[in-house]
C-alpha cells in the first residue's frame, strides 16, 4: 500500500557541534504531528546536518513514529536523509513493534510551497 499524507512540524530544536572552518556541523531534534490520514501519532527525529554560507549541504536522520499506522498501533523507525538540491528526503523503515511489527517499506519526505508531507509505500504481514 501507498499513501502521501501532510504533517505538521511541532519542535525544532537546532544546535551546532563543530563550527571549524566554512561547514558547520549540527544537530536538531524534531516534534512531528499526523493527523487526518494513514498516519495518527506523533514522531520524534534527532538530524545530523552539514551546512555552508550558501545554505544546507546535507542531513541524515533517525525517527520513530508512534501512533496508528492503517489503524494499527504500535511505532517504527525510519532511516532518511538529503543532500542540497535534492528534490526530496528518501528513505526506509528500518524496525516496527507492537501491532506494527514486522512492517517493512519506504519513505519520502517533501518540503516545498505544498507544505511537509510523507509518502510511505509499505506492507505488513
Amino acid at each position: 500500500m501507498e499513501f502521501t499524507q501532510s504533517f505538521e512540524i511541532t519542535k525544532w530544536e537546532q544546535a551546532a557541534y563543530d563550527e571549524g572552518g566554512t561547514i558547520e556541523l549540527g544537530k536538531a531534534t524534531v516534534g512531528k504531528t499526523f493527523t487526518g490520514g494513514e498516519l495518527e501519532g506523533t514522531s520524534t527525529a534527532e538530524l545530523l546536518m552539514a551546512g555552508t554560507a550558501d545554505g544546507p549541504a546535507a542531513y541524515t536522520a533517525l525517527e520513530r513514529f508512534t501512533g496508528t499506522l492503517g489503524g494499527r498501533k504500535g511505532s517504527f523507525v525510519m532511516v532518511h536523509g538529503a543532500s542540497a538540491g535534492a528534490s526530496g528526503s528518501p528513505g526506509m523503515i528500518v524496525a516496527a513493534e507492537g501491532d506494527l511489527a514486522g512492517l517493512t517499506g519506504t519513505v519520502f519526505f517533501q518540503h516545498d510551497e505544498q507544505g511537509p508531507r510523507v509518502t510511505i509505500g509499505y506492507e505488513l504481514p
